[in-house]
């Protein structure tokens, strides 16, 4: 105990009620302790040098005393300034605490490397880093998160002393500054209130918490399925378009498919929000122009938007299918979708997302989610609690009934920005065909059977 008071009053360090101020920027010196980062030698092979960052303390937006630390960028995209700390052990201590002042909404870091942190790639190296990443809104933003959130996003006993802290903005405007004050540790143990979702299944009376909740459900519904080609899926629609016809004479078989008679309005994306924060460079990765990439579970999985424009409003939908075909051969054992139950959801996306520029942070550049990888739920939410489409998947093929979803679409009352399917992960496709696929038929298609409106 007396080496920690000794190593406390070196830092500078003030001792209050259950906290320790870290940073306050009251002394014309505590500026030049902060530098930036540059290009480190054990640096990720990913970071690049960056345009300075100029730092100054400054009189606006002091939370406590009279002055900020004020930084002010030149652009770049992860621009970051860093200072060293007396080497501390932050293990007592329970949430890390600041102010944060900034002029439009934008992403903003606060980084801790521990004696025995690493900057390479690799998951490793990434959970040996404590990182916090902010969605700040204009003005002043309340910054209070866990050190010790789970083993993978954590200030570790067996990494050491944390020894250096540093501040970060994603993408920066040229110009643009942000101001940081009254940075502490806080002692006093709390709960974060549990995050309730409910999520509506269009068609049914289920409300459930998420798609593993709706999987268990309704497990004792799965039968094992036969392998289907598209050719199959599409004779098993043209089939019921022709019950249908015999019934509704002015029913309309259409197929929604990028390249396919002239059709272009297809969108997907894929993006990685997979925790924890310190995976930035994963989750501002757009992957909007690939052949093939991932689908698998809410935090790594596709975005589809289909323009089913051409369908009158208010025509009646009979029946709608969802074509997604596998790039994948070899499934590890408990994901292979013809061999276990397992269950997918298309939920609905409430933003305008861009395909060349959507990810784990931004639906569009500039636009950012209010929750990583949109998981927001509150009010204008980033997602819509709405459950499109269910149902499980199979292999090389999967189909699923779209009809309430198209329902959804055309009803008039909704604006279609489409969907992110995923999984509950007992079906993994490790790669699937985006609409950029060489071949035609591998590219995802929407099959509808509608009827106009008289």
């Amino acid at each position: 105990m007396r080496i920690l008071a000794v190593c406390l009053c070196l830092a500078g360090f003030r001792q209050g009620e259950g906290e320790r101020v870290l940073f306050d920027f009251e002394k014309d010196s505590d500026a030049a302790a902060w530098s930036n980062l540059g290009v480190p030698p054990d640096a990720d092979r990913r970071v690049k040098e960056e345009p300075p960052v100029k730092v100054e303390l400054s009189e606006e937006h002091a939370s406590s005393g009279r002055k900020s630390l004020k930084l002010t960028f030149a652009g770049g995209r992860w621009p970051t300034v860093t200072t060293a700390v007396a080497n501390e052990d932050w293990m007592p201590f329970h949430r890390l605490k600041a102010d944060l002042w900034v002029t439009r909404p934008c992403l903003v870091g606060f980084t801790a490397l521990q004696e025995r942190s690493s900057r390479q790639s690799g998951w490793e190296p990434v959970v040996s880093r404590w990182v916090k990443t902010v969605f700040a809104q204009p003005g002043r933003n309340e910054v209070s998160e866990l050190l010790h959130r789970q083993d993978w996003a954590a200030i570790l006993p067996k990494l050491g002393p944390v020894v250096r802290f540093e501040i970060f903005m994603y993408a920066p405007h040229p110009g643009e500054s942000i101001w940081v004050d009254h940075v502490r540790l806080s002692a006093v143990k709390d709960k974060e209130p549990e995050a309730k979702r409910s999520f509506q299944v269009l068609g049914t009376d289920l409300v459930v918490s998420g798609v593993q909740e709706l999987g268990k459900r309704l497990k004792d519904r799965w039968t094992k399925p036969e392998p289907r080609t598209v050719g199959q899926v599409e004779a098993e629609v043209q089939a019921q378009y022709e019950k249908i016809k015999a019934e509704h004479p002015l029913a309309v078989l259409k197929i929604f498919r990028d390249g396919e008679n002239g059709y272009d309005g297809w969108r997907d994306a894929y993006f990685n929000s997979h925790g924890p924060d310190g995976m930035t460079f994963e989750r501002s990765e757009n992957f909007g122009r690939h052949e093939t990439s991932e689908i698998f579970m809410r935090h790594r999985s596709p975005l589809h938007r289909v323009d089913v424009s051409s369908i009158p409003r208010g025509s009646a939908i009979h029946a709608a299918r969802l074509i997604l075909v596998s790039a994948t051969t070899e499934y590890e054992k408990g994901r292979d979708p013809r061999e276990n139950p397992n269950m997918w959801v298309a939920e609905a996306c409430n933003r305008p997302w861009v395909e060349t520029e959507v990810t784990a942070y931004e639906w569009a550049k500039d636009r950012f989610w209010k929750e990583i990888g949109g998981q927001y739920y509150g009010p204008d939410p980033d997602f819509l609690p709405v459950y499109l489409a269910y149902g499980p998947g199979n292999a090389p093929v999967s189909s699923w009934d779209f009809s309430e979803a198209v329902r959804f679409w055309t009803s008039g009352e909704h604006e279609n920005h489409g969907f992110m399917l995923h999984g509950d992960s007992y079906h993994w496709m490790g790669r699937a065909y985006y609409r950029e696929a060489k071949e035609i038929k591998n590219r995802p298609a929407l099959l509808v059977v509608y009827e106009p409106k008289a």
